[in-house]
């Protein structure tokens, strides 16, 4: 399977992550900020093409892991957020495995982690968040999983996600 909704050329609507003169923000708002300075797109509106660097990959997997809830079991959390939203089971714990290497090491998932797959990162804009079309390849664009795949579900579950508040200004006396 392929994540088909989430291409390079396919638009979707993204949340407007303003700055707040309080400093206090949900934790989603500020992971989606940070995921796109790390991509080197606008962190208000999401506006960029984006780019191949692994920290905004790695943020990215947190966005997921926020707006996966509170609920215990977390594989089943993730994946479940993954496959409510249209990406097919296989890719979800494809994802999954990616999520744990990334999160865990700063690496990837060995092939006997992914159905034997090689999963390999590329900067490529025009192409799937997540191509399982070569056999014993999973191929992740970076630009476009952060850029689509996330932007996509965070813009469909909002509210559906971790409320947390935290101040960036808090003043410790």
């Amino acid at each position: 399977m392929t994540t088909t909704l989430d291409h390079g050329s396919r638009q979707v609507g993204m949340l407007r992550c303003e700055l707040d003169p309080s400093n206090v923000y949900p934790t989603l708002v500020l992971a989606l900020r940070d995921m796109r300075r790390a991509n080197e797109r606008d962190p208000v509106t999401g506006d960029g093409a984006g780019n191949e660097w692994w920290a905004g990959l790695a943020v990215g997997m947190a966005v997921l892991d926020t707006l996966s809830g509170e609920e215990p079991g977390v594989r089943q959390r993730f994946e479940g957020l993954l496959t409510r939203h249209g990406v097919p089971a296989e890719d979800a714990t494809i994802i999954w495995m990616l999520r744990n290497s990334l999160l865990h090491g700063y690496g990837l998932p060995k092939p006997s982690q992914v159905s034997g797959r090689n999963v390999l990162l590329t900067p490529d804009h025009d192409a799937y968040a997540l191509d399982t079309s070569h056999a014993g390849i999973a191929l992740v664009s970076v630009p476009v999983f952060c850029a689509r795949l996330v932007e996509r579900i965070a813009a469909e579950a909002k509210g559906d996600w971790d409320v947390s508040l935290i101040n960036t200004d808090y003043q410790y006396l």
